[in-house]
Formats: structure tokens, C-alpha cells, sequence
């Protein structure tokens, strides 16, 4: 658990996709603790103390599988407040990364469509983000793909991929971060695409 915004974030196990398929009932991914106070959620012999507070739309953008189109989706994000500190905590899905609109997956499917396979950022874009500006100084730049870059290099992002040289290009950044990901996906994946796709969402 972590605070960040006036909110604890805890991730859930369940994934983005299953999650938006069927919204989990509060008391199926109601946290074990409080992320402001630690206190247990439903101590033995003693009432709730971590009490559902409602939902919050997330927007989640990219695809929704490593071969899939891009998706605007929309997540119900769940809230429970403590009471006994009165802290906020948010469940979110495994895969929705904080204060991002892209999932985690698209983030990384995006590192090895740039970084291992070639893509330019037009074509690349194209794959990942559900707005179609293709053709433009703002699509051939896609500055979110460097942002992303970026936070990755500073350990905001994916912190299992370590810091790149100075002198290193986006590409090469993008490929070390696809590689990463990818040795952290679990068998089964039978694609480049597929592994970091998996991997960015364990990475998260």
C-alpha cells in the first residue's frame, strides 16, 4: 500500500479485464488494512472498521490484449474509508497504474513496439492510443511515449527496469524497458507482444 494524492492506492489481483467485465463486490477486494492508520479492515470480535465508500470512474486507456485494438474503458474504481482515522483508501484493478490514463499494458506494449520491433512513433501510436491523430508533428513525436521513457528512467514507472546511460536514445531506453518486462512475465506467452504485455502488467 503507498499514499499518493490524499488516497492510499491498493491493487487488487484482479485484472483490468475480468474487472470491467463484472465490478467486484466491496467486501471481495476490500483491503486487509487501512493504508492511512494500518488498522486491520475487520478485526476478530470487533466491528468493520474499513467501511466501502463508494466508486470512482478511472479512465483506462489501450488495448485490452497484446493483439487487440486500442479501447477507451472506463473503471469503477473501489473507495473504503477508515473509521478510525477517516483515511481514503482506492482499490484499483491489477494493471491500472496511478495517475495514468494508459494501463500498464499498453505502456509496455508500447516499449516493445517501439524499442524491439521497429515501429516508428506514428505506427506505434496507432497501436496503442484510442485517438487518431496519425499523420501530424504531434503523432511523429508522441510526446506521452517519451513521457512514459522518462518516468521509467527516473523509476516512477516499471521499477524493476534499471536506469539506461545518458547517452542512450529513446529507442534503446524503450528496448532495455521491453526486455525487462518481458523476463518478468510468467510461461504461456507465445509472443514478444504477449510476454511484455503480461510482464508490464505484473510490473506495475
Amino acid at each position: 500500500m503507498r499514499r499518493q494524492s490524499g488516497e492510499g492506492i491498493v491493487y487488487s489481483d484482479i485484472d483490468v479485464k475480468f474487472w470491467c467485465k463484472a465490478l467486484p463486490s466491496a467486501a471481495v477486494v476490500r483491503p486487509s488494512r487501512c493504508s492511512g492508520c494500518g488498522a486491520p479492515s475487520c478485526p476478530a470480535g470487533g466491528p468493520m472498521v474499513l467501511r466501502g465508500h463508494g466508486v470512482r470512474s478511472r479512465q483506462v486507456r489501450g488495448p485490452a490484449s497484446a493483439q487487440g485494438p486500442p479501447e477507451l474503458r472506463v473503471v469503477a474504481a473501489r473507495r473504503y474509508r477508515c473509521e478510525r482515522c477517516r483515511a481514503v483508501t482506492m482499490v484499483l484493478p491489477r494493471g491500472v497504474t496511478a495517475r495514468r490514463h494508459y494501463s500498464a499494458e499498453a505502456i509496455g506494449l508500447a516499449m516493445v513496439l517501439y524499442g524491439l520491433l521497429g515501429l516508428s512513433c506514428v505506427q506505434t501510436r496507432g497501436r496503442i492510443s484510442p485517438y487518431k491523430h496519425v499523420g501530424d508533428t504531434a503523432a511523429a513525436q508522441w510526446a506521452t511515449l517519451r513521457r512514459w521513457v522518462r518516468a521509467i528512467d527516473d523509476g516512477r514507472l516499471f521499477k524493476v527496469v534499471r536506469p539506461c546511460p545518458a547517452a542512450w536514445t529513446l529507442r534503446q531506453r524503450a528496448e532495455r524497458a521491453a526486455t525487462t518486462l518481458a523476463a518478468c512475465a510468467l510461461q504461456g506467452a507465445t509472443t514478444i507482444e504477449a510476454q511484455v504485455f503480461a510482464g508490464a502488467q505484473l510490473a506495475a
